[in-house]
């Protein structure tokens, strides 16, 4: 039994951390193109603000609410996750000339994402804003805008791409549509 209660303690406070950590890195990255010194990795005021901002976050999330308000929100961003990593991958398919083959990413790719971004909606507009949950409500609709970018960008690429008819070789000697400036 204590063990169980370690396990989940440890997992939880892993999450956070990491999640933290990256988000830190993100906002630092984000605020970087409007203030350039935030991009210096080592810059102390801004590790120190974006770390307060994460953490704030964190805070107000666990203060404002417990797991059942949070816990969708993650599972939405899951999977998105998921459907975005399916997506991505159809892209490869279809850069690899495997056409024939991406019905089996593109089908539960396009599928879970567009399920996923309905049920986040309803989330946000019968649970969150109802509720006075406007935080959650807001990182939900960014989640489910980030998305909609990943999403319409493969879908012009793929456009792209099955327009393609010729294979060449890449750098490492593999055939593919196209290649891709590193």
């Amino acid at each position: 039994y204590h063990f169980a209660i370690m396990f989940e303690a440890v997992f939880i406070l892993t999450a956070v951390d990491t999640g933290t950590r990256v988000g830190r890195f993100f906002l630092q990255e984000m605020v970087g193109k409007l203030f350039p010194k935030f991009l210096e990795k080592r810059w102390m005021p801004g590790i120190i603000i974006t770390s307060f901002i994460f953490t704030a976050s964190w805070g107000y999330l666990v203060y404002t609410g417990n797991i059942r308000d949070i816990w969708p929100l993650f599972g939405m961003s899951n999977q998105l996750l998921a459907a975005s990593a399916l997506i991505i991958g159809t892209t490869m398919l279809l850069r690899m000339g495997k056409a024939k083959y991406v019905w089996i990413t593109a089908v539960p790719g396009v599928f879970m994402a567009f399920t996923t971004m309905y049920a986040g909606y309803l989330n946000v507009t019968t649970n969150y804003l109802p509720a006075g949950k406007y935080l959650l409500g807001v990182l939900s609709v960014i989640i489910m805008v980030l998305i909609t970018i990943v999403l319409v960008s493969a879908f012009r690429r793929w456009y792209e791409l099955l327009q393609i008819r010729k294979q060449v070789k890449d750098r490492y000697g593999e055939l593919v549509l196209e290649v891709v400036e590193e």
